[in-house]
């Protein structure tokens, strides 16, 4: 099985290929361009076309509400039109599943001047949330970049996290018991509001 996994969810472009359960191809690019505008001409730069692909994997956020909108709905379309799976993935999930640091994790993240997070115990997870100031007790989990941003007692910052690598990984896992995949139109950017 061939996934192309996609996270829009910033302003980096980051997709991964995932063959047969291992990751053939990791593409990570910070060049502060539309995602767009660079997204069909990276694709076509690397000769990359959605056909050779048998199912596809969508970063559904949290991260820039537009970048994550052009992202998925790209992604959808290719699964739709193309009649293959598609299986989203969320980047705090991804955060707290893939690092390997006690309980509780907060994985966060920050997009433009608000921070989520969530809170994940060995029994489960809260909801998304936004943060403001509370205090939480626990590892908190980041990128590198945000390193101005201390939640919980604790910090790991990751100086590289490939979300469509490790967000690729899990749809194979998920649609080797679910070869259908999820239902296309029930996929949408994960959108917190931040209080008025």
């Amino acid at each position: 099985m061939k996934i192309l996994s996609l996270d829009t969810s910033f302003s980096f472009l980051n997709f991964s290929i995932i063959e047969d359960g291992k990751l053939t191809l990791l593409h990570y690019i910070d060049n502060n361009k539309k995602t767009l505008e660079s997204l069909p001409k990276v694709f076509k730069g690397l000769c990359i076309h959605p056909e050779e692909f048998d199912a596809f994997a969508v970063s559904v956020g949290v991260g820039y509400l537009t970048s994550l909108r052009i992202g998925v709905t790209f992604m959808k379309t290719w699964a739709y039109t193309l009649r293959k799976p598609i299986v989203s993935f969320q980047n705090l999930e991804l955060l707290a599943e893939n690092t390997p640091i006690p309980y509780p994790r907060i994985p966060y993240l920050k997009v433009s001047n608000n921070v989520f997070y969530q809170v994940f115990t060995k029994e489960g997870k809260s909801e998304v949330k936004l943060y403001k100031g509370e205090e939480l007790k626990g590892y908190g989990v980041s990128l590198k970049i945000f390193e101005g941003v201390n939640l919980g007692s604790e910090q790991f910052f990751h100086e590289l996290f490939p979300f469509s690598a490790y967000g690729g990984l899990k749809a194979y896992r998920f649609l080797q018991e679910n070869p259908e995949g999820e239902n296309v139109f029930q996929i949408e950017p994960l959108y917190v509001k931040p209080p008025v």
